[in-house]
């Protein structure tokens, strides 16, 4: 149900009060009253998204969370049950056994009656200054670290913090979405560096040196002109690109940067350097790298890159603890001041709950280092084994080699599963798996080659209509390129995740084989 802002503005029976903050706040916000899907996403501080780019990922979010604006005018809502191939959530794996311990040990031993500091427990950081030392000789100590709800909150906190009005964020393009307007809402703007298949879907070190000066150039130039567009600003330095963040392993492409691409990671870190741009290393989906013997590198770990750098830490995606809300972040101590302050202002302090339990991931005993391995080396196959089994209902049965083949039998029989319930196995025409990933629980796909197709008088021509067909004949939701900033407008890009059970996703994946079908 929508609400019309000036009907809620004119309705006598609410109180001026409400009536008057009503008025505060855009249509596109108040006329989400009543609604089913993701909350608002929020506004730019410009008062308008900063480019085209940002403005198509808003519009993605708002038609992907909403499904009645995706009805096709003329048809009836579908009766099956949703599809939801599109979110963000792990396999509901059991979390690591050290973070559970962490929780109960804080409950057990500890007073929950009094008030945390702010800063964070400091015997909760030893274990990470322990493991910094031990893993990478590098010395940090208790003011390197401050704990947070999440790496989203740890984000917005470190914009807000290291971010001047005018300033730019660079992210790669594709990218995880919901960052792309959190820099925009603190009065920043997003400029996006293109991964590209020549580079492997890598970073390329001196495209990203070129984009920054280009940018850093275009910034220096409006500034001389336009000074007063730039009154908010907190200080009288000219804009400039002020971060790049790299996530690792990426997000949503499962690329990995390892031992194997350090030197790749050092010069991406000394352009960054060199030009004043602070590195933001998003270890999100640290742990899930397929092949353990190149898991994800952290830049802050390098030789003398650490103040540069700030390394984002949660246990949302790899310790099966998304619903925890616990993140952390590690850099310089003045940045960890600026965010210890907004957490102060804002929140006040966070749960030793949740520092515990982010705490436990780093200890550097025999058992606690021969449980994590244990455990990334049982959920990392899980996800490469479902990654197999949805490559054979996407693409068929011939189109994967023998050792696929083992597996997916061996996936068959374990799960009870028939042979005849994935179809014909001759996958779907048209459709192609854009990047076979190297870590995580997403995959690609390329429906390019559906642009123009029709069914029933409806023609699929872009991102919008490829949702509104999917909804309408098969009620499946899915994330479009749009949504993650997919650098090739003329591609048609999905984001679909592997993180369900194997009935579900059976059930999900053949409803999209089917549907996709319909398209002649």
């Amino acid at each position: 149900m929508h609400n019309d802002k000036k009907e809620i503005i004119a309705n006598p029976d609410l109180p001026q009060s409400i009536r008057t903050v009503v008025k505060m706040y855009p249509s596109n916000q108040i006329n989400r009253l009543h609604y089913g899907g993701l909350p608002h996403i929020g506004n730019a501080l410009w008062s308008s998204w900063s480019s085209d780019e940002v403005q198509k990922a808003a519009e993605a979010y708002e038609n992907y969370s909403l499904s009645t604006n995706l009805l096709i005018n003329g048809f009836v809502p579908p009766e099956e049950n949703k599809i939801r191939l599109g979110g963000g959530s792990p396999a509901p794996f059991e979390p690591l056994t050290d973070c559970v311990i962490g929780v109960i040990d804080i409950l057990e031993k500890r007073k929950l009656s009094y008030y945390p500091l702010a800063a964070g427990e400091d015997d909760l950081k030893l274990p990470i200054i322990n493991y910094f030392d031990n893993e990478y000789s590098r010395k940090i100590n208790k003011d390197n670290i401050i704990f947070t709800h999440s790496s989203t909150q740890a984000f917005t906190l470190l914009m807000e913090s290291i971010l001047d009005y005018g300033d730019v964020v660079i992210m790669t393009a594709p990218n995880y979405g919901l960052f792309t307007f959190i820099p925009e809402r603190v009065g920043g703007k997003v400029k996006f560096l293109e991964l590209h298949i020549d580079d492997k879907w890598k970073i390329n070190p001196q495209k990203l040196k070129k984009l920054i000066g280009e940018i850093n150039n275009e910034l220096k130039t409006d500034y001389d002109r336009n000074r007063g567009k730039y009154i908010f600003r907190r200080s009288d330095t000219t804009p400039k690109v002020c971060a790049f963040v790299n996530y690792n392993p990426h997000n949503p492409t499962g690329i990995v940067y390892g031992d194997k691409e350090k030197a790749l990671l050092l010069e991406l870190s000394y352009i960054c350097k060199e030009a004043g741009v602070f590195i933001i290393d998003d270890l999100a989906y640290s742990g899930l790298e397929y092949d353990r013997r190149n898991t994800a590198l952290p830049i802050c770990s390098m030789e003398d890159h650490f103040d540069n750098t700030i390394t984002l830490y949660t246990l949302s995606k790899s310790y099966g603890l998304a619903g925890f809300r616990s993140g952390m972040i590690v850099a310089n101590e003045i940045v960890i001041s600026l965010v210890r302050d907004r957490i102060f202002q804002v929140f006040d302090s966070l749960s030793p709950l949740q520092q515990s339990a982010m705490s436990n991931i780093f200890k550097i005993d025999v058992q606690s280092e021969k449980n994590r391995e244990e455990y990334f080396s049982n959920i990392t196959q899980e996800y490469y084994e479902r990654f197999i089994f949805v490559k054979t209902i996407l693409v068929g049965l011939n189109k994967i080699n023998e050792q696929e083949k083992n597996i997916l039998d061996r996936l068959i029989r374990a799960n009870n599963l028939s042979i005849d319930q994935i179809e014909d196995l001759s996958g779907i025409s048209n459709l192609e798996i854009m990047i076979e990933p190297k870590s995580g629980f997403f995959l690609l796909l390329d429906l390019t080659k559906f642009i123009g197709k029709t069914y029933q008088g409806f023609k699929v021509e872009n991102d919008r209509t490829l949702l509104q067909f999917l909804y309408t004949f098969g009620n499946i939701k899915a994330l479009t390129g749009n949504a993650f900033c997919w650098p090739k407008p003329e591609q048609l890009i999905i984001r679909v995740t592997m993180a369900q059970n194997y009935d579900d996703l059976l059930a999900g994946f053949l409803r999209l084989k089917r549907v996709l079908k319909l398209l002649k």
